[in-house]
């Protein structure tokens, strides 16, 4: 298969083996399903930081049961004896299965999502139309809610911050293609190889060769090769939606070979080269890579927060600061990018009759919807949650500020704020 040559669309990718070591592999097939996701009983969404620090002062179980008997708290007027009973069983159930995660925790924090098809109380059997669990690269805001749909906003910022990074790594054989995200990598089905050079056989180095004469002849295979292997990054990264890219090749003096064949808008995704042998595990590409997207994102980080600053100097600058702001232009959809200190969790309302957001850190809802003027304020827990997932939805970006030095500058301007459309 001669990859260089395919439509994208028509190129199917595969991603192989999850990495046993990191953090659950989440694409988007699995977002479009949690998205999709709805059931008539309810969802139970959960979200439970697992750093050991956190789990000496606020075991992740204790949580847990403490969010459960919110919700029964919350719904003990409304809810007949029966479905008590069935949430009862899936609590347990759920209970169950988080215990037996905990006793093995991987990365920072928990993501669980479950939505019964059926309940068997006196049986003690849950059928489920869907549970998943994914362990998270950061900790989360500890959340355990129930709802007619799973609350994604977390999730989301979190996928948004660990954004999708293509590695190809080649030598003068082939080329080997991976995905590195939400801090584990797997590796794509296929690969590209270079005819002339596997069927002479030699796989040594090209300083290796001692036929001076075949030089020439060999490198411009060797740039035909390249040029092959640029075009099939291209292609996959198309595909993949890449927005990053890290080039590895077993010499790292000849990784950046490939730089050369790159088109300018693909070379201006490259965040590094580096050395990696050929024969490299998962394991290996993500520590390899992990370190890269790390100082690509601080990079990022600082030079957003720089333009915000920036726009928030101006009289017109296209820019807000603050909660109060920051919700509106939210629902005015004109916010493009939503920063925020990675621990501010404030508290607002949704309508239930528009939908509209809003909060400006006070205790208690305006007396009426100020998008509508009626209709019933719900509480939100966490209204950056929600607004990220708005903002997502609407096509815009997060920047979740964790860099101590950065988070400072966002505190400055009331721990949130935004880049504008317009």
């Amino acid at each position: 298969m001669n990859i260089a040559k395919l439509d994208p669309e028509l190129l199917a990718l595969e991603l192989i083996g999850d990495d046993e070591r990191g953090y659950d592999f989440l694409d988007e097939t699995d977002i479009a399903a949690l998205k999709r996701l709805t059931a008539e009983g309810g969802v139970l969404s959960l979200y439970l930081d697992i750093r050991a620090g956190t789990q000496r002062e606020r075991p992740a179980m204790t949580v847990y049961r403490q969010g459960i008997d919110a919700i029964r708290e919350a719904h003990e007027k409304d809810w007949p004896h029966e479905q008590r009973v069935r949430f009862d069983a899936l609590a347990k159930d759920v209970g169950e299965r988080l215990e037996a995660l905990l006793k093995n925790p991987r990365g920072k924090g928990i993501a669980l999502f479950a939505a019964p098809h059926r309940v068997l109380p006196k049986k003690g059997k849950v059928d489920y139309q869907r549970i998943a669990a994914y362990s998270l690269p950061d900790a989360p805001v500890d959340q355990v809610a129930w709802g007619g749909a799973p609350v994604l906003g977390p999730l989301l910022m979190q996928r948004d911050e660990h954004p999708d990074t293509g590695v190809a790594l080649f030598d003068r054989t082939r080329v080997r293609f991976f995905l590195y995200t939400m801090g584990e990598a797997a590796e794509y089905s296929l690969n590209l190889v270079n005819p002339e050079r596997a069927a002479s056989g030699k796989t040594h180095a090209w300083h290796g060769y001692g036929e001076h004469n075949h030089q020439n002849w060999q490198q411009e295979h060797y740039r035909r090769y390249l040029r092959q292997a640029a075009v099939a990054v291209e292609k996959i990264a198309q595909k993949a939606g890449w927005k990053a890219l890290v080039v590895a090749s077993p010499d790292a003096g000849e990784a950046g070979h490939l730089l050369d064949f790159l088109s300018r808008p693909m070379r201006e995704r490259v965040i590094g080269t580096m050395a990696l042998p050929m024969d490299a595990n998962l394991n290996q590409v993500r520590d390899a890579v992990a370190p890269l997207v790390a100082r690509a994102e601080a990079e990022q980080e600082k030079a957003l927060l720089e333009s915000w600053i920036g726009e928030l100097a101006k009289p017109d600058g296209r820019a807000v600061a603050g909660l109060a702001d920051t919700v509106l232009a939210a629902q005015e959809y004109a916010l493009r990018t939503l920063i925020v200190d990675g621990g501010f969790q404030p508290k607002g309302w949704q309508c239930d009759d528009c939908g509209g957001l809003v909060s400006d850190l006070q205790e208690t809802p305006p007396a009426e919807c100020p998008y509508c003027a009626g209709g019933r304020l719900a509480e939100r827990p966490d209204i950056v949650a929600d607004l990220a997932l708005q903002v997502i939805h609407a096509g815009g970006d997060i920047e979740v500020v964790c860099a101590d030095e950065n988070r400072e500058t966002v505190n400055q301007h009331g721990r949130i704020g935004g880049l504008l459309r317009y």
